[in-house]
C-alpha cells in the first residue's frame, strides 16, 4: 500500500487571540520580550514558532506560515466606545 503525500496536510496550530497577537508583535519587532506575555512567549517557543537570537526573537519558518494563515481580524483593534451625549 502506497503512502499518501503529506504535502497538503495542514500543520497549522490553534492559537489563542493573545498568542496570535504576541506572534505578530514578535514578527514586526513591535515589542521587546519584557513587554510580551511570558506564557505566550513560552508556548510559542515550545511550539517552535519563534526562536531566540542574540538580542531578539524571530519567527521560525513555521512561525511565518502560522502568521500568514491567521485571519487579519485577530489583529484589528477593537472599536472605541463613544461617550454617550447627555
Amino acid at each position: 500500500m502506497a503512502r499518501k503525500s503529506t504535502a497538503n496536510v495542514s500543520h497549522l496550530l490553534k492559537l489563542t487571540d493573545d498568542e496570535a497577537t504576541t506572534l505578530q508583535r514578535i514578527a514586526t519587532g513591535q515589542s521587546d520580550e519584557r513587554s510580551l506575555r511570558p506564557a505566550d512567549v513560552d508556548r510559542l517557543r515550545g511550539l517552535r514558532l519563534i526562536s531566540e537570537g542574540r538580542n531578539s526573537m524571530a519567527l521560525t519558518i513555521s512561525g511565518k506560515e502560522q502568521l500568514d494563515a491567521l485571519p487579519r481580524s485577530v489583529f484589528a483593534a477593537r472599536p472605541r466606545q463613544r461617550p454617550t451625549e447627555q
